[in-house]
């Protein structure tokens, strides 16, 4: 996608603290769309207490967050995923023990209009809504990231990169206008690193 001059996130002077320790302190930035927005900083400087702000699960104490142009600063993140707003975490957060098929369907859940219980037992509509959301995840995700050889595999039993991939699989499987990536290649070798930099660019 083109870099444009639309600016589709904006982070206006937020502020956030846990025990008088400050976190965040009168940070701004704006996204435009289409662009890759890196956050750089060591340990311990509040990058990712700054994707849990964007995200929903920390509400800032001072400033405002806006999303193509709506304020969103005290929208829950159920919402916000709706909206459009996807996310993968520091620490991979997976269903170990599901297949990574099952754990990419998890990030389209919220799309499906007759609910995720009855998405597993293919009643009525579901079946529909299933066979839609398989050839979603095959044509448009497993192939861009590569994973066909692993898709009925258990998640626990995958190494670390091929893990991280299926948390970003499941990020893009919400169908997102916009995906906060939290140290996207932490712990990946040379090879992992190169790959995952080309989905992202993809």
């Amino acid at each position: 996608m083109a870099v444009t001059d639309e600016v589709q996130l904006q982070v206006k002077n937020i502020y956030m603290a846990f025990g008088g320790v400050q976190a965040l302190m009168d940070i701004s930035l704006e996204v435009k769309k289409g662009e890759i927005f890196s956050i750089i900083g060591p340990n311990g400087a509040g990058k990712t207490v700054l994707l849990n702000c964007i995200n929903g699960l920390y509400h800032p104490q001072r400033g405002q967050i806006y999303f193509e142009g709506k304020e969103i600063s005290n929208v829950n993140p159920h919402k916000r995923a709706e909206m459009g707003i996807s996310r993968t975490f520091q620490k991979i957060e997976l269903f170990k023990g599901t297949s990574v098929l099952d754990n990419i369907r998890l990030g389209r859940h919220i799309h499906l209009k007759s609910g995720l219980l009855s998405g597993s037992i293919y009643l009525g509509k579901t079946a529909r809504e299933e066979i839609e959301l398989r050839d979603f995840i095959e044509k448009e995700i497993i192939d861009l990231l590569e994973i066909e050889h692993i898709r009925d595999k258990v998640v626990g039993m995958l190494p670390y990169g091929l893990q991280k991939r299926v948390e970003l699989a499941r990020a893009l499987a919400l169908n997102p206008r916009i995906i906060l990536l939290d140290e996207p290649l932490a712990g990946l070798n040379l090879e992992e690193v190169e790959d995952m930099a080309r989905f992202i660019l993809d």
